[in-house]
């Protein structure tokens, strides 16, 4: 049996390592300029990420298949696209419904430039710090 399986201190020793964990991600988000959030995980395989509909599902279950929007992913994949959403909730970081750039055609299309996909910057993101200098020196 490992630690974790024993009925006597399986919870508190995989409690340490999640604490553990997050300390380490802490510490390394602040070193390189990124906010880490914690946020309560309850639900978050359940509640659809497209339309919030929670769906209850046995673990075996590793698909989500929403019965209200139709929205069909992988289990794990959906509960990390809502843990996500819950942190840039917490940070007071929302999506808006409009792309944050102007969109249109240049009169003068000999003006227009190529830029590299490694170079746009998602505008909002909490961790943009040293990407946007880098992309505005380059």
């Amino acid at each position: 049996k490992s630690m974790l399986e024993g009925d006597k201190n399986g919870r508190n020793t995989a409690e340490v390592g999640w604490r553990d964990f997050i300390a380490i991600l802490k510490h390394h988000g602040r070193k390189r300029g990124c906010h880490v959030v914690e946020v309560d995980p309850e639900d978050t395989t359940k509640e659809c990420n497209q339309c919030g509909v929670k769906t209850e599902k046995p673990l075996w279950v590793r698909e989500h298949s929403c019965p209200s929007c139709g929205f069909e992913t992988d289990r794990d994949y959906n509960a990390a696209l809502n843990v996500w959403e819950r942190g840039l909730r917490k940070l007071g970081v929302v999506h808006s419904e409009a792309t944050p750039a102007e969109t249109g055609t240049a009169v003068d299309t000999d003006a227009i430039h190529e830029v590299s996909a490694s170079y746009v910057v998602e505008t909002g993101s909490p961790c943009l710090k040293e990407r946007t200098a880098r992309a505005v020196s380059e």
